[in-house]
């Protein structure tokens, strides 16, 4: 009985062998069928698109034979007025843009900065806002200054120098270096 089983296990392997190669030939074929047909179905698609296209250009050019002269000399006015006002809508935005840098510039920034501040800044903002601008400004380089001017040792106020000044100078700022007073 195992002579059987041995024989019975042979024959299946041997008959299993042969399916699979004729499955992948046939699986192969069905692979080159499937790419014949998509090339196929694209081409169909294509020249459905080409169709449409020419359709939709002869119907444009019966519009435009059967448009009067007084119709299409209105429709190529409303394109040029169309192209105008585009037009006058930038040359707008540049200036304002160019106002603003103008207005940067004064208040102290940069070239660089107020470029792109000024691309920045939203339409509509009116002078008030330059000259607040300013003055804050303004208010900040006169409290820096006089911080600096504070902080400087040995200024007095008004009266020279004298060697003793000096040399107390000298003194304070090494017993300040040891932490005595």
């Amino acid at each position: 009985m195992a002579d059987e089983t041995k024989v019975v296990d042979t024959e299946e392997v041997k008959t299993t062998e042969p399916e699979t190669k004729q499955e992948e030939k046939k699986a192969e074929v069905d692979y080159k069928a499937e790419y014949e047909k998509l090339l196929k179905d694209q081409q169909k698609l294509k020249e459905a698109t080409d169709k449409a296209c020419s359709e939709a250009a002869s119907w444009k050019k019966q519009l435009r034979e059967k448009q009067t002269e007084a119709e299409r000399a209105e429709a190529e006015r409303a394109e040029k007025e169309a192209a105008t006002m585009a037009e006058l809508e930038r040359y707008r935005t540049e200036s304002r843009i160019n106002g603003y840098k103008t207005k940067l510039l004064e208040c102290g920034y940069d070239l660089k900065t107020a470029e792109s501040m000024a691309g920045a800044l939203p339409e509509g903002i009116n002078d008030d806002f330059f000259a607040n601008q300013k003055a804050f400004l303004d208010g900040q380089k006169k409290t820096i200054e006089a911080e600096l001017l504070n902080k400087q040792p040995g200024l007095s106020n008004g009266k020279g120098l004298t060697q003793s000044d000096i040399d107390d100078a000298d003194v304070k700022a090494f017993r300040a270096a040891f932490g005595l007073k």
